[in-house]
C-alpha cells in the first residue's frame, strides 16, 4: 500500500498539476475550503473518498469562528459490534413471527393516527478505523497543515472508475446545475437529462455524479414551489408587470385566501387583440397542474393563420360562475372591447356566460362535437336506412340559406318517418348554434370547428406533466408564447424577403402575392386553382348575372355570382367571402371570365395582410456587442458562455492551442479570485419585494372533473394476491360461447371475421360519401 501511494505521490508530481499532490504539514491554504478541495481532489486520485471529521471553534470571549477541521477517510472510525444499536437480541425462530406480526400491524388502517412507512434499507459504508487524515489550523489569516497521515489500513479501490461513486467525489458543478434546472424546467425526465449531460461529457461513465444525485436535485426543485407555489407565481407575474407595464393577471380568491382562478395575458397580445378579435375560439382541457383546475386558453387566429393566445387562465370548475369571471376579467385586460365571433363546444355553462358577458355576438357551437354525438346516436340509422347518411350530410354542409337548410332537413325527417326520433329533434331546436347555415354571414375563416383551441390544449399537454405547480405551468405557457412568436417572425420574414410563386399570369393573383401574407396568400392560390374546375354562362335578365357550373356530372349545384357596376361589388351565393375574408373561387371564374385587372380594395381584407401584424419601433442605436454588461445573472452566464463556446471550438484542434487556453483559463481564474478576495464580489440578483396581500397566499384545493364522479377506490390487493387471482383465471376453463354474429363456437364479436368486414366497408361507404359531398359543394 505504503508504495502504491508513495508511486501515485510521485506520479502526481510529475503530471500536469503544477502543485504537489500529496499534502504535507506547513502547506499554507487561503480558505479552509480550498484545503477541503485539495484533499479531496487527492483522495479521488489515490482512489479512496473523504469527509470531514470534526472541527473546532475558539473559545475565546465573543469569538465564534472555526480555527481547526479535520479531514479524513470515508472509511474512518470502528466497525459497529453485531446487535450494536441498543436492540435486544431474539431467538432467531421467532424472528418471521415478529415481522408478521409488524407488518400487519403496520397494514392495520385504524392503527395509530397516520400510516407506518416501510423503513428503507440504506447500504452502509465499510468502517476499517482507518487513520489516515489530514488537518488544517488556522495561522495568521491562513489555514496551515499541522497533520498529515498517508498510510490507509485497506486497499484503495481497484478500479478508477468507482472512486467517482463515493459521495465526496459526487459534487455537481454550478454549470451543470444549471443545465439540469434548465431541462427540468422543459420537463425532461431524469434519463433524458443524463444521456445529454452524458454527451457533454463524453460518456455516461465520465459523469462525475451519478441519476440519484441529479433525480434529488429535481425533488429539491419540486419541492422549493410546493407550499409556496401561488405565491411565487404571483411573484413572478409581479416581475413581468414591472418590466412590461402592459403585462396584466388577476386572481380571484377564496374565503381562506387560497387562490380559486388565475387569468393573465401579456402586452404585446393586448396591443395586437383589436385586429384579430373578429373571430376567437374557447374551450377548457384537463390534465395540465396538480390542481386538476381546468386549462381555458382563448385563441384567435393571426393574418399568418396561425393560432395565437389571447388569454389564459386557470379555473376551478366550468360553472357558468367562474366562466363570466373569466369573460369580465378578459374584458377588463382589453378595454371592455368585445369580440365580433366566438366558437365554443356545446356546453350550457359557458353558453350563458356568453349571453350575460357578450350581449349580441355571435355565438357558434363547434360542428365536430355535434357530428360526433350524431353519429353516435344515429349510428344504426346510417346502417339501415339507405340513403340516409348521405341526405343527413349533404342537408348541413349542402345548404346555402336557412330557409333550404330547413326545407331540406324537414323533407328528410319526412322521407325516412323520423319525427320521432328524439335526438333529430334535440338537433332540430338547437340548430341555429351549430347548422353552418346559420352562420354564412358571419367570419369563422377556413374552420367550422374548435380544432384550433383542441390543437393547442394538445400542444400544452406535451410540455407540461399533471402533477406540475402552476409556477412550472407558467412558465411552459411562457415558453409556447415565444414558440408561436419565433414562428410569426419566421413567416414575416419569408414574407419580406423572399417572392411566392403564383399559379398564373392574371393581374389579379400577382396583386394578392404583394398583399396577402405566405400563408393567406396560398389558400388564394388554391381557390385560383379551383377556377378550371367550373364553365361559366351568363344569365339574361337585369343586371350582370353570371351561372357557373361544375365540370362533373355528379355536382348538381349551381352558382350565381352578381355584379353591381355601380358599386363595383360581387355577390356569390356560397356566401364564402364573408366567413373567409377571401374572395371564392365563384367570383375569381367571373373575373377572369370578364377580365378584371385589379381586385377592388374592400375585398383585400387588412386582417390578412403584412401591415396588420404590429412591428416595433427598431432601434436607431448603432451596435456595441458586449460592452453593455447584462442586467441579470442568466443572461451574463449565457453572454459568457458564447464567448467562450467561440474560444474553445477554435482551440480543440491541436495540443498547442489547447495549452495556450489552458493557461489563459488558470490566469483568469487567479484574477477572478483575488477579485473575490479583494472584496469586489458582485452583488447577487434578488428578487422584487412581494407585495404583503400576497404574502399568504394558499395553493388552490383539488378541483373536481367535470361529469359523473368516480366511484370509491377499491382496496388495493397486494402483489401475492393479484398472482394468485391471475393464476385462478389461467386455471379456469372458459365456457364455448357462440359469436352472436357469425353464431361460430369459440368466437367473439369483437373479432368476428364478419364484423369486421361490415366496419371496413362502412369506413369506405363514410370516405366515398364525403367526397361526392366535397364534389357536390
Amino acid at each position: 500500500m505504503g508504495n502504491k501511494e508513495s508511486s501515485s505521490c510521485q506520479q502526481g508530481e510529475e503530471g500536469e498539476s503544477s502543485r504537489p499532490l500529496c499534502p504535507h504539514v506547513g502547506m499554507v491554504f487561503n480558505s479552509v475550503e480550498e484545503a477541503q478541495l485539495f484533499y479531496n481532489g487527492y483522495a479521488e486520485k489515490l482512489g479512496f473518498g473523504s469527509r470531514i471529521g470534526c472541527s473546532r471553534r475558539s473559545q475565546k470571549k465573543g469569538c465564534d469562528h472555526l480555527i481547526r477541521r479535520d479531514f479524513e477517510c470515508a472509511h474512518a472510525r470502528k466497525p459497529k459490534p453485531d446487535g450494536a444499536g441498543g436492540e435486544g437480541v431474539l431467538d432467531p425462530d421467532v424472528f418471521d413471527v415478529v415481522d408478521q406480526a409488524t407488518e400487519a400491524t403496520s397494514e392495520c388502517q385504524n392503527f395509530g393516527s397516520k400510516p407506518v412507512a416501510a423503513k428503507r434499507n440504506r447500504n452502509k459504508l465499510k468502517r476499517h478505523d482507518c487513520k489516515a487524515r489530514m488537518s488544517v489550523g488556522l495561522k495568521k489569516e491562513k489555514w496551515e497543515v499541522t497533520i498529515f497521515i498517508e498510510e490507509h489500513t485497506h486497499p484503495m479501490m481497484s478500479r478508477d472508475e468507482w472512486t467517482r461513486y463515493y459521495r465526496s467525489h459526487r459534487k455537481v458543478p454550478y454549470e451543470d446545475y444549471m443545465l439540469i434546472k434548465t431541462l427540468h424546467n422543459r420537463n425532461a425526465d431524469t434519463s433524458l437529462i443524463m444521456a445529454t449531460l452524458g454527451d457533454l461529457y463524453g460518456t455516461l461513465r465520465t459523469v462525475p455524479y451519478t441519476n440519484r444525485d441529479v433525480a434529488n436535485i429535481r425533488t429539491k426543485f419540486r419541492n422549493e414551489v410546493s407550499h409556496n407555489d401561488m405565491s411565487k407565481t404571483i411573484e413572478y407575474f409581479q416581475k413581468l408587470r414591472a418590466e412590461s407595464p402592459q403585462f396584466y393577471y388577476a386572481i380571484k380568491l377564496d374565503e381562506n385566501n387560497g387562490v380559486r382562478a388565475l387569468f393573465w395575458v401579456d402586452g404585446r397580445t393586448r396591443e395586437v387583440y383589436r385586429k384579430f378579435k373578429d373571430c376567437v375560439f374557447f374551450d377548457t382541457t384537463f390534465c395540465t397542474n396538480r390542481y386538476d383546475m381546468p386549462f381555458a386558453p382563448i385563441v384567435g387566429i393571426n393574418n399568418h393563420m396561425q393560432s395565437m393566445m389571447l388569454g389564459c387562465a386557470l379555473i376551478p370548475d366550468e360553472k357558468k360562475e367562474t366562466f363570466k369571471w373569466v369573460f369580465e376579467t378578459w374584458m377588463d385586460a382589453m378595454g371592455q372591447d368585445h369580440p365580433t365571433c366566438i366558437m365554443t363546444d356545446q356546453d350550457q355553462a359557458m353558453a350563458g356566460a356568453i349571453d350575460e358577458v357578450f350581449p349580441g355576438i355571435v355565438h357558434r357551437c363547434c360542428l365536430w362535437h355535434v357530428l360526433r354525438i350524431a353519429k353516435d346516436k344515429l349510428g344504426t340509422l346510417f346502417r339501415t336506412r339507405e340513403g340516409f347518411e348521405k341526405e343527413f350530410f349533404y342537408c348541413i354542409y349542402g345548404s346555402d340559406t336557412v330557409e333550404e337548410f330547413e326545407n331540406m332537413w324537414q323533407l328528410m325527417v319526412s322521407k325516412h318517418c323520423l319525427e320521432e326520433n328524439e335526438h333529430l329533434n334535440t338537433m332540430w331546436g338547437c340548430r341555429d348554434t351549430w347548422a353552418p347555415a346559420f352562420f354564412k354571414k358571419n367570419f369563422f375563416p377556413f374552420t367550422g370547428t374548435t380544432g384550433r383551441s383542441k390543437g393547442l390544449n394538445s400542444f400544452f399537454k406535451k410540455l407540461v406533466h399533471p402533477q406540475d405547480s402552476v409556477w412550472q405551468f407558467v412558465k411552459q405557457y411562457e415558453y409556447i408564447q415565444e414558440t408561436r412568436l419565433d414562428r410569426e417572425d419566421n413567416a414575416s420574414f419569408i414574407g419580406e424577403a423572399t417572392t411566392s410563386a403564383v399559379w398564373s399570369s392574371y393581374q389579379i393573383e400577382e396583386q394578392a402575392s404583394r398583399f396577402y401574407t405566405r400563408a393567406a396568400f396560398a389558400k388564394f392560390r388554391e381557390l385560383m386553382e379551383m377556377t378550371i374546375a367550373y364553365s361559366i354562362y351568363p344569365v339574361l335578365g337585369d343586371g350582370v348575372k353570371y351561372e357557373l357550373h361544375r365540370n362533373d356530372p355528379r355536382a348538381k349545384k349551381i352558382r350565381i355570382v352578381s355584379y353591381d357596376q355601380q358599386e363595383n361589388s360581387y355577390m356569390c351565393t356560397c356566401n364564402r367571402f364573408n366567413v373567409n375574408g377571401m374572395l371564392c373561387q365563384h367570383i375569381l371564374k367571373a373575373m377572369v371570365h370578364t377580365n378584371v385587372q385589379e381586385i377592388p380594395e374592400k375585398y383585400m381584407l387588412h386582417r390578412w395582410s403584412e401591415a396588420a401584424t404590429v412591428c416595433e419601433a427598431r432601434c436607431n442605436k448603432e451596435f456595441t456587442g458586449y460592452s453593455v454588461i447584462p442586467e441579470s445573472n442568466t443572461l451574463r452566464y449565457n453572454a459568457l458562455c458564447k464567448m467562450m463556446n467561440k474560444l474553445v471550438a477554435k482551440a480543440c484542434f491541436g495540443p498547442g492551442s489547447y495549452k495556450i487556453i489552458e493557461g489563459g483559463v488558470e490566469y483568469l481564474n487567479s484574477l477572478e479570485d483575488n477579485f473575490r478576495l479583494s472584496g469586489g464580489m458582485t452583488e447577487e440578483e434578488t428578487a422584487e419585494e412581494t407585495e404583503e396581500a400576497h404574502n399568504n397566499l394558499h395553493n388552490p384545493p383539488q378541483s373536481a372533473k367535470k361529469g359523473r364522479p368516480a366511484e370509491k377506490e377499491k382496496r388495493r390487493k397486494p402483489a401475492v394476491e393479484l398472482r394468485q387471482e391471475e393464476a385462478k383465471k389461467k386455471g379456469t376453463k372458459r365456457k364455448n360461447y357462440a359469436c352472436s354474429k357469425c353464431q361460430e363456437p369459440d368466437n367473439i364479436r369483437r373479432h368476428c371475421p364478419y364484423e369486421e368486414l361490415e366496419r371496413k366497408e362502412q369506413a369506405d361507404r363514410e370516405e366515398r360519401l364525403r367526397r361526392e359531398t366535397e364534389l357536390t359543394l
